[in-house]
């Protein structure tokens, strides 16, 4: 588990001040707190935790010597410019049942010849803390046109009291012909001004942002 130091951003800091010095603010909120903390981070830090950690990792906040266990559950960032704008973090109790996703993973692509069309790239689930996991594989080795992967067939975690939240005939891959494959997709751009929201977050954390701009 990787660990990323922060420090207590004051309340009248301006979230886009601080990215022009190179700080990228957060918040790490949960039942275990009396309230949300609002948060900074060296941006070098961020990029380097960011390399190995995505959303649904649970990972270790240390904030004035005092360390949290926590489960990243939003990342704010630019795509076209690659700027991270913000990080929000849930803090963690054994014991309590949280939501969370995992990230799917496509194993042995190379190996199939024809287009692999994947519909679906994360498992949002709930479970205890300590059931939280990461990320599922899918080995496409040996698949053909026309073989598909359903949520049910994934290798999730067995678990009591982890429940999957999505129908668990929602297609995840499938192989097709490359001739059989729109080429045309509709894919919006996006521009330097429109920030993206990966993951999910509470009210909490979702205040801490209204002082992004």
């Amino acid at each position: 588990m990787d660990k990323l130091v922060g420090t207590i951003r004051e309340p009248n800091a301006k979230a886009k001040l601080l990215r022009k010095q190179g700080v990228i603010p957060g918040v790490l909120y949960g039942k275990s707190l009396d309230e949300s903390i609002s948060l900074q981070f060296p941006l070098r830090e961020v990029e380097h935790f960011l390399k190995r950690n995505t959303i649904g990792y649970k990972v270790e906040v240390e904030v004035e010597g005092k360390k949290h266990l926590a489960l990243l559950k939003e990342l704010t960032f630019t795509p076209a410019v690659n700027k991270i704008e913000h990080l929000s973090f849930q803090a963690l109790t054994k014991g309590e049942r949280v939501n969370s996703t995992a990230q799917i993973f496509l194993k042995n692509q190379e190996k199939i010849s024809e287009t692999i069309q994947q519909t679906l790239f994360e498992i949002p689930y709930k479970g205890l803390v300590e059931d939280l996991f990461t990320h599922v594989e899918v080995d496409m080795e040996g698949m053909e046109v026309g073989d598909h992967v359903l949520v049910s067939q994934l290798n999730i975690p067995k678990k009591e009291g982890l429940e999957v939240l999505v129908p668990e005939d929602t297609m995840v891959v499938a192989v097709v012909e490359k001739t059989k494959m729109d080429v045309d997709l509709d894919v919006e751009e996006t521009t330097e001004d429109e920030p993206v929201v990966v993951g999910s977050e509470s009210d909490a954390a979702s205040e801490d942002k209204e002082d992004k701009e």
